[in-house]
């Protein structure tokens, strides 16, 4: 969830979404760590060394919007890392994030599309040092 540089915080804009943090889906076979270095790398081009900070499930059997055919399964996990950067790329916009920011944590409310109290509980764990 978190990716932290020094003192700033890395967030990405996202086509179609916004400012968020770096991740996305695993792919078959991958590892979560792995998937969150891949995406990180893949949106905001940065490597680093993650500490896993938990996980969320995440149930859709009372969604009424959930689509069976859909990208998304009944029950998942959504599993949090905090990664401190060891190496900042040039920005190149190749995947689906447009830019890269490093901002001060606690104007991250102000930037994240759908700030909401398990962000900011999951946020202050990535903080805490």
């Amino acid at each position: 969830m978190g990716v932290v540089q020094e003192d700033k915080l890395v967030l990405v804009d996202l086509k179609d979404r916004g400012w968020d943090f770096p991740g996305g889906h695993i792919e078959l076979g991958e590892e979560p760590e792995a998937c969150f270095k891949r995406e990180t790398l893949e949106e905001a081009y940065v490597e680093g060394h993650c500490e896993l900070l938990g996980y969320i499930i995440v149930d859709h059997s009372d969604n009424n919007d959930w689509i069976e055919d859909g990208k998304y399964p009944k029950v998942g996990y959504q599993v949090f890392y905090k990664m401190s950067v060891d190496q900042l790329h040039g920005f190149d916009a190749q995947y689906e994030s447009t830019q890269r920011i490093l901002i001060d944590p606690n104007l991250v409310s102000q930037y994240h599309h759908k700030w909401n109290t398990l962000y900011q509980e999951i946020f202050d764990a990535c903080t805490a040092s």
